[in-house]
């Protein structure tokens, strides 16, 4: 076990930690590096890069073919769906039954299939991009950071009000904006597809 944990904390260390950290410096030299030098005010910035996350994903979502995906899976599973309906013209009971417990197990495989593929897609295209980014942003406006900047832990400090609301975090603007782009992402293609 001690040599398995060694390797781990070796891999880890060694190589994982030293590229994400990389990682980071360059997208903080590619990214916020440039807009600092244009004076753009933090809550902007990661505004700015909201955007690009959501820009990415569609671009994900298109290299991947996920509707493509989505609209052969569809196609293929109403076909076999309509083949299994013609097992009812089968006389026989015992054999009707047989084959339609057949056909149904090797539907409900190649659902539970894609399910998994598609999320896992999902998964790749929007959650990991968002909370990797998220851990950057956190780390290149931290607390800290801020408390230093603003004299308040928040992105944007909100002046008193009844509501005890101080100020909006990095991670509130981010995910406002990178939802919202999304939205207004998917309305656009839906717009288009009406066309």
């Amino acid at each position: 076990m001690d040599i398995l944990t060694s390797f781990l904390n070796g891999l880890y260390y060694g190589l994982i930690a030293p590229f994400f950290q990389f990682c980071a410096r360059a997208m903080t030299l590619l990214f916020i590096r440039p807009m600092t030098l244009l004076h753009l005010p933090e809550w902007l910035q990661v505004g700015i890069i909201a955007v690009l996350v959501a820009l990415f994903a569609f671009w994900m979502r298109a290299l991947l073919r996920v509707d493509e995906r989505i609209e052969e899976f569809n196609r293929r599973f109403a076909e076999k769906r309509r083949q299994q309906q013609e097992l009812r013209l089968i006389p026989d009971k015992y054999s009707r039954d047989a084959l339609y417990r057949t056909t149904d197990e090797e539907l409900n495989e190649e659902y539970n299939t894609f399910i998994a593929y598609h999320y896992a897609r999902y998964v790749m295209i929007y959650m990991l991009p968002l909370f990797l980014v998220l851990a950057w942003l956190n780390s290149v406006f931290s607390e800290s950071w801020l408390v230093a900047r603003h004299g308040q832990p928040f992105l944007v400090p909100l002046p008193a009000n009844s509501f005890g609301v101080s100020g909006l975090s990095v991670t509130f603007v981010f995910l406002l904006i990178y939802i919202l782009t999304l939205i207004v992402g998917f309305q656009l293609r839906r717009h288009r597809k009406k066309r």
